[in-house]
């Protein structure tokens, strides 16, 4: 596995790969994206955390998003963070240092969390559904553990909306047509989000889009563009897909590869945020 490629195990089953550092780089990667940042402050001006409010980030990964929400909830606060990986926990606590609240991050399932009944004011969980094999249950998950009134935020990606181009029509519309098959299940989860929310009860919904963009990706400095998937990941996905033969992944990446040094890639993808409020 390269830096910057998630393909295989991915973030399903993170402790099951032999590159977990890779994986978390590339998390520390994409919390970079200019687009997770503008859906970050979003989120953060719309749920408005109060002092002493009890936040749960499901899906937390190596924390940085919720750690970022620390001082709104101030020292009487108390941030929960769920994971499926063990190793990006550990990641966590150790950036967790010294946190001004109560902070605590535990191993678990985000469609059986273990936390009772309306136990928190506010729940986030940030592109985590797109690797749940049931986002409806998952959203209830989240729902149960809210108190009448809380807020939840989501944020994830459709990636029927990555576009590629690099100078051949063809190879953008292959891709286009493989990823909403291959990559992520289910693939157009982000745009699904205001439906989810409003299906499990929520109401007051806000709704929100950001998008990342490349332009200048150079594959000899890095084998793929910034947090994102190499090239020849993406060919794996293409072949299985049916939209490409497998003698041809090494002529696909070339194709790609060269039209980034030329200065001729561009790529993008879109990502959707929500909040909402439970029923009083």
């Amino acid at each position: 596995m390269t830096a910057g490629d998630t393909h295989g195990l991915g973030y399903r089953r993170v402790d099951e790969d032999p590159n977990v550092s890779v994986l978390i780089q590339t998390m520390d990667a994409t919390s970079r994206w200019r687009a997770t940042a503008e859906l970050r402050a979003w989120e953060r001006h719309a749920l408005q955390l109060q002092e002493g409010e009890r936040l749960l980030d499901v899906g937390c990964g190596p924390g940085d998003a919720a750690l970022a929400l620390v001082a709104d909830v101030g020292a009487t606060g108390h941030l929960v963070g769920v994971d499926s990986s063990a190793s990006m926990l550990t990641v966590a606590r150790e950036r967790a240092g010294t946190a001004k609240c109560s902070v605590r991050f535990s191993v678990g399932d985000a469609l059986s969390l273990d936390e009772p009944d309306a136990s928190f004011d506010v729940a986030r969980s940030e592109r985590t559904l797109q690797w749940v094999t049931d986002p409806e249950a998952a959203v209830a998950e989240l729902a149960r553990v809210l108190r009448p009134g809380g807020r939840m935020a989501l944020t994830d990606t459709d990636w029927s909306t990555l576009r590629l181009d690099v100078g051949d029509r063809d190879v953008g519309a292959k891709v286009s047509r493989a990823l909403r098959i291959e990559r992520r299940r289910p693939s157009n989860i982000g745009s699904r989000l205001p439906g989810l929310v409003r299906q499990a009860g929520f109401t007051e919904l806000s709704a929100a889009a950001a998008t990342q963009v490349w332009t200048d990706w150079d594959p000899a400095e890095s084998p793929a563009p910034a947090g994102c998937f190499s090239m020849e990941s993406l060919a794996e996905d293409l072949v299985t897909a049916g939209e490409l033969e497998s003698v041809d992944t090494a002529g696909f990446v070339s194709t790609v590869h060269e039209a980034a040094r030329q200065g001729h890639f561009f790529m993008s993808l879109t990502m959707f945020a929500v909040v909402a409020s439970k029923e009083a």
